[in-house]
């Protein structure tokens, strides 16, 4: 592949999280989807946070990792889903919305 198609890509990304840095549909989906086949976007769950740092699991993996709390979006709280898009964490209300959803009905089913 042509190299310059790699820098153009790392272009439209990058405007794309400076239009909208807390949402992941802010970014043109074109760019979403490129990104996607390139495995160029990590999901991550915030799993806690201690002192100035904030503990992160990977979704795909399982990992664990430790990111500067300052990385992320300030409004992040514990169980929230973020995406890491070169290099730039944005929170995902959409997915943490569903991931709640899910978790709820799963409470609920239990107890009927």
């Amino acid at each position: 592949m042509n190299l310059n198609f790699f820098e153009e890509l790392e272009k439209g990304i990058e405007k794309a999280i400076e239009r909208k840095v807390d949402k992941v549909e802010g970014m043109d989906n074109e760019e979403i989807e490129l990104a996607q086949k390139l495995d160029a976007i990590e999901e991550y769950t915030i799993d806690r946070f201690e002192g100035n740092m904030a503990i992160i699991e990977d979704r795909k993996t399982g990992k664990m990792k430790n990111i500067e709390k300052v990385k992320i979006p300030e409004e992040c709280k514990e169980g929230d889903i973020i995406k890491c898009i070169n290099g730039k964490y944005i929170l995902d209300k959409e997915e943490t919305k569903r991931i709640e959803d899910e978790i709820q009905e799963k409470y609920k089913n239990l107890w009927e």
